[in-house]
């Protein structure tokens, strides 16, 4: 699972319901739990040996990030992605990457250009080895530059969930072909802020690297969707 941890300093104290919720994540990651399964929310309890305080604080949140649907006084049920949340989903990321990149141009130096060029050949590594974790895990923290140069509190509170929401749960298939063309796009991209072309960036940015109808049959065979 690519994760991100944006600040350094002193390892802090895990929470029950912290434990509960990177539990289930883990879970839903692996595919020990799938989309539309409900959770055995007393097999939860006894196999972390807490109470329905924290698994509950858990849900919650899970539910707050779409992960689950919480039906009171009957079941939790994993949430389903459909096709159609896609539109939604890649148009959102696109316009706030977008935004982020346009606001912090200025400060995207030679170093920076360069470990954007050096993690997309390191994820085209990952692709030639079949090593699906590398490459997202590499993917993941390509994208966090944007945020690297322009923090915004917002914008990472949503791009994360979003992004979660995407990759976090376990693909029915690998299309190699898609991940080498989302490099390329990478390369015209970063070759478009090093040029300070901001028209270029709307285009690739939005409507090619997170442009639905550019992307819906790679998902559609991605993760088994009609």
């Amino acid at each position: 699972m690519a994760t991100s941890s944006r600040k350094t300093g002193p390892a802090k104290k895990v929470s029950a319901s912290e434990r509960v919720y990177n539990h289930l994540r883990d879970n839903m990651h692996r595919g020990v739990i799938l989309p539309g399964a409900a959770i055995d929310m007393a097999k939860v309890s006894a196999t972390l040996k807490i109470s329905s305080t924290p698994l509950r604080d858990a849900l919650i949140r899970l539910e707050a990030e779409g992960f689950v649907t919480i039906y009171p006084r009957s079941k939790v049920l994993v949430n389903v992605l459909e096709l159609s949340d896609f539109h939604y989903l890649y148009t959102v990321i696109g316009a706030l990457e977008y935004t982020l990149i346009l606001n912090g141009l200025d400060r995207y130096t030679p170093a920076v250009i360069e470990k954007m060029r050096q993690l997309n050949r390191e994820m085209e590594a990952a692709i030639d080895d079949n090593n699906m974790q590398v490459y997202d895990t590499t993917h993941f923290a390509f994208h966090e530059i944007f945020l690297d140069i322009e923090p915004n509190t917002f914008a990472e509170r949503i791009l994360k969930t979003i992004k979660n929401r995407l990759w976090d749960f376990p693909r029915k298939n690998f299309l190699k072909g898609w991940y080498y063309q989302a490099i390329e796009e990478h390369d015209f991209i970063i070759d478009a802020i090093e040029r300070r072309d901001e028209k270029g960036l709307g285009h690739f940015v939005k409507e090619v690297h997170w442009g639905y109808p550019c992307c819906k049959d790679f998902i559609k065979k991605e993760y088994n969707l009609e």
